[in-house]
């Protein structure tokens, strides 16, 4: 009953926009003092042990290189290269597009930060170039997704912390699903923008694309740095991250000297901000969990959803209805650790290993950043594309219904997410 009336405190909270980690904080809080049989000093306990995780410390390092590698010229050359390789093919800028998301989601592991990065210049090139703003808007938040699934994923680190799953597990499982949302991607904008009739970027010239490979080499480099990092052993994630950061301020500084030093105060105060929100966030919502397990709602959960139906395909299309309603309104991060303790245990009881289930669940929340209320990488393409967000929403559509299909498949075809750890770890 106490449980309830805190769960009611917390709509509450983020009705009248508290925010999020707060408002855990606040309930979890409040419930420790309604149960009475636990010290408050339980509270920054569970702060500090929500933080207190090596891994964790990959988060800023991965969002450092991906600032870095905007404010170092690394960006606008990968966007030249896949521009000069598609620009002979119809609706190349969206392709292009997608492409380039793709390559940056090996960098930077975040949804928003690919929105923010390649939307700043692909959009105004692709309104330029006669593309509507809603549909430049959807593509940009549409491919974000993929930032997220390809690894590095900071959603993956973060529920590799809190379910203990082996995080090079985790990003070799969303390898071969990002790839897959990546090319079904390009395939619908190609099939748009042929209906459309979008005018192709130029002719193809071996002459550009060499040149811009040239140019864009050291910039190419990294992803091979990443994947070899992760498959071969050589680094830890923190470790891979950092090295990537390095590399990132490395090329910037040194060999298109882009950076400047003058920059870089503004470039650590912007990272520092961004991931000590992410690290409240998790702190706070480690007591949240607490909360959950001492009244013992994971159990709980399970037992009313399994008396509602005991066939296996109905429950886990539940969870993912469970998880999608989740993503409409939550962050990722809280999401994450909110529902793992609480749907982890019924995944598994259904055949769904830790690791598959992980990949479900990030797949499954950053498709709520396509859909309203918060829909936040939709709502920074739109206001870039200087559009309307419910015309951007209406262009999304197509894009979303794919990866309705995708994450169906994911779900009831575990070989997508578990054939890449059990060929490097066996």
């Amino acid at each position: 009953m106490a449980f309830l009336i805190l769960g009611l405190f917390l709509a509450f909270l983020l009705i009248v926009n508290t925010p999020i980690g707060f408002a855990l904080g606040i309930c979890s809080l409040l419930q420790l003092i309604l149960k009475g049989s636990y010290s408050l000093i339980v509270a920054p306990q569970k702060i500090y042990n929500g933080i207190d995780s090596f891994p964790l410390l990959a988060i800023p390092f991965f969002l450092l290189a991906a600032s870095l590698m905007t404010e170092g010229g690394l960006t606008p050359r990968i966007i030249a290269i896949f521009n000069a390789m598609f620009g002979w093919i119809r609706g190349s800028l969206a392709i292009t597009n997608i492409g380039v998301s793709m390559f940056f989601a090996g960098v930077s592991g975040s949804a928003v930060a690919d929105t923010s990065s390649v939307g700043a210049v692909l959009i105004p090139a692709m309104n330029d170039e006669g593309y509507e703003p809603p549909f430049s808007a959807a593509v940009t938040a549409s491919s974000s997704i993929c930032g997220p699934i390809i690894p590095p994923s900071i959603p993956l680190i973060i529920y590799g912390v809190v379910a203990r799953v082996s995080i090079f597990g985790l990003f070799l499982g969303g390898a071969i699903p990002g790839l897959i949302l990546g090319l079904s991607l390009i395939a619908i904008a190609y099939v748009i923008s042929r209906i459309r009739k979008y005018h192709k970027y130029h002719e193809f010239s071996f002459s550009e694309v060499f040149e811009t490979l040239k140019n864009g080499i050291w910039a190419l480099i990294m992803p091979i740095i990443l994947v070899g990092g992760i498959i071969g052993g050589v680094f830890t994630v923190t470790e891979l991250a950092a090295v990537t950061a390095v590399y990132a301020f490395v090329v910037g500084f040194f060999v298109y000297r882009e950076i400047r030093l003058s920059r870089l105060l503004d470039i650590f105060v912007r990272v520092s901000i961004d991931s000590a929100v992410i690290m409240i966030i998790v702190g706070l919502s480690n007591i949240f969990a607490f909360s959950l397990t001492i009244e013992h709602i994971p159990e709980a959960f399970s037992a009313f959803i399994t008396s509602i139906t005991s066939n296996r395909i109905v429950l886990l299309v539940l969870i993912n209805i469970i998880v999608l309603i989740a993503g409409m309104f939550i962050d990722s991060t809280p999401a994450t650790i909110i529902l793992v303790p609480i749907l982890l245990p019924l995944a598994q009881s259904l055949g769904i290993s830790p690791l598959h289930f992980g990949v479900i669940l990030v797949f499954n929340l950053m498709m709520g950043l396509l859909t309203p209320p918060v829909c936040l990488c939709l709502m920074i393409s739109a206001k870039i594309a200087r559009c309307g967000l419910w015309p951007a929403m209406r262009e999304s559509i197509p894009f979303f219904l794919v990866m309705v299909v995708i994450l169906f498949l994911l779900t009831f075809f575990p070989p997508l997410a578990e054939y890449l750890p059990s060929l490097v770890f066996g």
